[in-house]
């Protein structure tokens, strides 16, 4: 039966095919024809579904958008959960079947989906998704209004970088009044959110929702009791570096105290990096950079630029965020986000295409579920290539900047990588407390408590006298929190592999690149820790793992600071 005519929208239409997977006899040496059919329909499902998601999120106020993207969730995914999941038994189930060593890691994941799957869940994790696209239009619709300008809250960031610090303080107010307007509508749907989750957790046989998604997120090789090894590390190691850069900021702008609206300053009498003002210059500047490391990899982002899969710059009713996502009949990626002509957008959009150089690399895997890396790797290959762009981002080597500002934004972005990891730890044990620990009858106030406890065992620094609704609050601000529940700590452990990467690269940048590449290539086909070796690294997250990171990084940035 070809697949050429299929209609993603219509479930008669998709149903047919699997019916007639499902109906086949199914033997040993036919299970590979099986599965590629299967793989063929799944990727067209997922890029149909994935690109109505984005036109969404390019536009909040799109009716006829968010009427497509919510027919899939409700009228199409619910259904197509249930029959692979048929197909997954049915494959499971068959005796003498031994698949080849490649898709080893794809068949743990169908045994884990198989024991967590209860087919009363499917209409719960239907109006969680729903839930979730109302968070994307209740955030990608939030602004600012600043002297008769209506500005989003991407652009408003950049008044943050003001060398006045009293139009830092009035446009950070004005960000936050914006979140407290929406505050009790957050509170209650997050609630909501989580009533669910429990609930799925405890359908499917679990004590609670962290140890449902914790297999879930396919988590195999680590426990929660290494996340909060994890955890103790960064207070450790970490926490101290990270007020040693408050303590510098403070200094540099002759402050008594610093204040949050203070962190995003320039030094007196310097503007902030400014490396672009539209996209097409972020797109370009990029593309350089990225051959500038690798001719094919230069290559790969250009098709993606004439293909027309950017979707970069900042505007009215475009949801918030950035992201990558894999095309696989196409075999392309789209990448999306937010720029408004700071540095950090330069940063993000290096990180968008090392995952969707990742896609590029494993697209050629036959069966999409082969393609998918874990996560803890998939960031790495997002991070690394913030990483290994450093040595070009002079204008005369491809890239923005002057020297001294090509100097300045490797110490800004050394920094964010010290002051993200005890952030994430404030993400990552709210999640454990939420799902493990949190009474059966919590409040939005017992969550805000707990955010503002962990923010100050991991967040000194910053002086916040006044401000508790503002700091309690943080949590709504994590996106994550609300769509992409436990998925966090996995950018805290890509970041530590990312640094020996970049490690390994200023000893022998071809070969450092060479075995990030060939893991690319990889997929999801090995282990998490076969992964981290193939690409020269390795997956730990002790107190010694991450204090040697920590030297590594400060020695870089004392040597940058010199300079600067």
């Amino acid at each position: 039966m070809s697949l050429d005519a299929v209609d993603t929208r219509s479930w008669d239409a998709i149903n047919e095919h699997y019916k007639a997977l499902e109906e086949e006899t199914l033997t040993p040496p036919t299970v590979q024809n099986w599965l590629q059919r299967w793989s063929d329909l799944e990727a067209q499902i997922m890029e149909a579904v994935g690109q109505a998601a984005s036109r969404t999120h390019e536009n909040t106020a799109d009716k006829d958008a968010e009427a497509l993207h919510l027919h899939y969730l409700r009228n199409i995914l619910p259904k197509l959960s249930i029959v692979n999941e048929r197909l997954k038994v049915k494959l499971l189930d068959l005796e003498g079947y031994e698949p080849p060593a490649d898709q080893q890691m794809m068949m743990r994941d169908f045994r884990t989906e198989r024991a967590l799957f209860r087919e009363e869940n499917v209409p719960l994790e239907t109006e969680l998704s729903v839930l979730a696209t109302e968070h994307r239009k209740i955030t990608g619709q939030m602004t600012i209004e600043w002297e008769g300008e209506t500005l989003t809250l991407d652009q408003a960031e950049l008044l943050l970088s003001d060398p006045e610090r009293e139009t830092r303080e009035r446009a950070w107010r004005k960000v936050h009044e914006t979140w407290e307007a929406v505050r009790p509508t957050l509170d209650e749907q997050y609630l909501k959110m989580l009533s669910l989750r429990r609930q799925i957790a405890k359908n499917a046989g679990f004590e609670n929702y962290r140890a449902f998604a914790w297999l879930e997120r396919g988590r195999y090789e680590y426990t929660p009791s290494d996340a909060f090894t994890f955890h103790d590390a960064i207070e450790h190691q970490v926490v101290l570096l990270a007020r040693k850069i408050f303590e510098t900021q403070r200094q540099t702008l002759g402050v008594a105290a610093l204040r949050p609206w203070d962190l995003m300053a320039e030094q007196p009498g310097m503007a902030p990096l400014a490396p672009f003002q539209t996209g097409a210059e972020l797109e370009e500047g990029c593309t350089r950079i990225f051959q500038a490391i690798d001719a094919e990899l230069g290559a790969q982002f250009e098709q993606l630029r004439g293909n027309g899969c950017l979707e970069l710059e900042s505007r009215a009713n475009k949801a918030p965020g950035g992201y990558c996502r894999a095309l696989p009949v196409s075999k392309r990626s789209y990448i999306f986000m937010n720029a408004v002509g700071k540095q950090e957008n330069v940063r993000t959009l290096l990180h968008e295409g090392g995952h969707a150089f990742h896609n590029q690399h494993a697209c050629d895997l036959p069966l999409v579920w082969m393609r998918h890396a874990p996560m803890e790797m998939a960031e790495v290959a997002s991070m690394a290539m913030e990483l290994l762009a450093y040595p070009f981002m002079e204008k005369e080597k491809g890239g923005f900047y002057s020297p001294e500002e090509a100097d300045r934004a490797r110490v800004e972005h050394l920094e964010k990588i010290v002051l993200f990891l005890p952030y994430m730890a404030v993400v990552d044990a709210f999640q454990h407390w939420v799902y493990a620990e949190a009474p059966a009858n919590v409040t939005a106030d017992d969550m805000d408590a707990t955010w503002s406890s962990l923010w100050e065992r991991f967040m000194g620094g910053v002086d916040w006298q006044g401000l508790q609704e503002e700091k309690e609050s943080g949590w709504h601000r994590k996106r994550h929190i609300f769509v992409y529940p436990f998925y966090y700590i996995e950018y805290g452990l890509a970041q530590l592999g990312a640094l020996q990467v970049w490690r390994n690269a200023q000893t022998d940048p071809a070969a450092a690149l060479s075995a990030y590449r060939r893991t690319l290539a990889l997929g999801g086909t090995r282990s998490l820790p076969e992964l981290y070796e193939s690409a020269g690294i390795r997956f730990a997250f002790d107190r010694a793992t991450v204090r040697d990171t920590m030297q590594l990084v400060e020695t870089h940035l004392d040597a940058l600071t010199a300079k600067t």
